[in-house]
């Protein structure tokens, strides 16, 4: 009886960890996948991102009229936030969230080569810092 008891209580701490978003650390770079969601208990944010809207960037080996730009759709706390990576243009990037908090966009790989990309190989490399 014990035995059943300890397995039962192991399987919904088990189900309930699956359940819970990652978490990320204000200051620190992190990675996040189309649809992932990231949690900072301590800041009251939760981020997700939605959906790669357009991604235009110059393919590499490739002469362009313009660089490009990717544009990407994100939740935070359940406001819709977008973000733009476009070269020399680095304030699209950025965004004030809530509560003094801005998100920034980093990088977005993988980078174009010419070749459609699996939206599930995307990876946005995101850091949140306090102003």
């Amino acid at each position: 009886m014990k035995s059943i008891l300890l397995l039962l209580s192991f399987t919904l701490l088990w189900v309930n960890a699956c359940e819970d978003p990652d978490t990320f650390v204000i200051g620190e770079s992190f990675e996040l996948a189309i649809g992932q969601e990231v949690l900072n208990k301590g800041a009251n944010l939760q981020i997700k991102w939605t959906a790669l809207s357009e991604d235009s960037r110059c393919p590499v080996n490739t002469n362009c009229v313009w660089e490009g730009q990717a544009r990407m759709q994100l939740l935070v706390n359940d406001q819709p936030v977008e973000l733009i990576i476009r070269s020399g243009m680095p304030e699209k990037a950025k965004t004030l969230v809530a509560d003094g908090y801005i998100l920034e966009a980093e990088s977005l790989l993988p980078y174009p080569e010419g070749t459609k990309i699996d939206p599930a190989a995307y990876r946005l490399r995101l850091v949140v810092t306090a102003i």
